[in-house]
């Protein structure tokens, strides 16, 4: 395996030592999308939020240090989610934060159960974009926002790593996806159009079928 191929696995599945390393260069490469990220979700103390792909907890330690809410990760990796919680510990145990070991493709949550659903560079690893996009749907609640961070193919392409088992989606095709689940979409360009954000919103839908459980 080529150093390449390995930081890309690494990326898309962090796992022991080496998991720990990227996931280290990843906060601090992506310390201004991080940023964006945050402010794009104009969060309220009473949001429930979910990070998809939470990686080791780095961004969801700055929200919570910042907003009163109620917040869950979800990371396929077992071992980044055992660093999440040590990053996270005192959140986890007054209650306000929960890490899971989950796919995004098919979670254990109930319907309508988070007001905000956000993914920072985690598109690229999705094994089935419009399941995906299904799954979160169902589990936003109405009028919930998702909101999908991500660096353009643009500056991708700059980077050798990403020639291995990235998949490089327009964002024609995150429009298409997230529409055809239901959702109003919106792209826009950020850090002087070297990522996007595109913002789901699950519009058309006025109350659950229950009451979400928390």
């Amino acid at each position: 395996m080529s150093l390449n191929s390995y930081i890309a696995k690494q990326f898309s599945r962090p796992t022991g030592f080496g998991g720990k390393l990227v996931s280290s260069i990843m906060n601090w490469q992506n310390r201004s999308l991080y940023e964006e990220t945050i402010r794009l979700l104009s969060l309220s103390d009473t949001d429930s939020v979910l990070d998809i792909g939470c990686g080791n907890g780095t961004v969801l330690n700055m929200l919570a240090r910042r907003y009163d809410c109620k917040f869950t990760g979800i990371d396929i990796s077992a071992s980044i989610i055992k660093a999440a919680s040590e990053r996270n510990y005192g959140f986890v145990e007054n209650g306000r934060m929960r890490l899971m070991c989950q796919d995004i493709s098919g979670t254990s949550f109930v319907d309508c159960s988070f007001d905000k659903v956000y993914t920072i560079n985690t598109l690229y690893f999705l094994e089935d974009l419009d399941n995906t996009m299904t799954e979160i749907y169902r589990v936003l609640k109405p009028n919930g926002l998702f909101i999908n961070a991500f660096y353009s193919n643009e500056t991708l392409s700059r980077l050798p790593h990403t020639e291995f088992n990235y998949k490089k989606f327009t964002t024609e095709q995150l429009t298409n996806a997230g529409e055809n689940a239901g959702f109003s979409v919106n792209v826009v360009p950020i850090l002087n159009g070297t990522a996007h954000c595109v913002f789901y919103r699950k519009t058309g839908v006025s109350s659950c079928s229950h009451d979400p459980q928390s």
